[in-house]
């Protein structure tokens, strides 16, 4: 009978385990929510484990679109992306996406926004590129709504850990039962 006890702890303890292994990041340069007040080249994402070289991250504008990174790099659990000229000021969401150490692919995002001083010359540009091009702003509505959407894609890849580790659970504790209930019948 002690026995199964114990076996049925050391189940619960390695399979929970397995369950929760999951990577998140843990910490990001710029820092998620912080506003930069110079100029801007690279994006640098800290991970709580070894990360695989296919991990990859984007940076998106206040409008959506999507700023080109010239290189990422992948080195153990850091992920660093670097861009040809300064971000220009505004609002940035940098959606992840890696393959972490237990090999589930897992994603999130963090955002931040750059302020930094610009130059006459970068502000005539920015003036007139945004009339040629037109404004393309989210409305508030817009940014609910997305934000709710991530929220939730968050809240299920959370809950689906969770799921298992309880169906893992029954299933070790009807194991056991179906295992005393043979050895009583003897």
């Amino acid at each position: 009978m002690k026995k199964i006890v114990v076996l049925t702890i050391a189940c619960l303890l390695t399979f929970g385990n397995l369950t929760y292994a999951h990577t998140g990041i843990e910490s990001s340069n710029p820092e998620d929510g912080s506003t930069i007040t110079e100029e801007l080249t690279t994006v640098t994402l800290t991970f709580e484990t070894e990360i695989e070289e296919t991990s990859s991250f984007e940076l998106q504008n206040a409008s959506g679109e999507t700023v080109a990174v010239d290189n990422i790099t992948v080195e153990n659990n850091t992920m660093t992306g670097t861009f040809d000229q300064p971000i220009e000021n505004g609002d940035y969401e940098a959606p992840w996406k890696i393959i972490g150490i237990d090999g589930h692919p897992i994603e999130g995002t963090f955002s931040f926004s750059v302020d930094a001083p610009e130059s006459e010359v970068a502000e005539e540009e920015s003036t007139s590129e945004e009339a040629t091009n037109g404004s393309a702003e989210h409305t508030d509505e817009q940014v609910d709504k997305e934000e709710e959407t991530k929220t939730n894609t968050a809240e299920e890849e959370s809950s689906n850990g969770t799921v298992i580790g309880i169906v893992i659970a029954v299933l070790v504790i009807v194991l056991i039962g179906s295992v005393l209930l043979m050895r009583r019948k003897k």
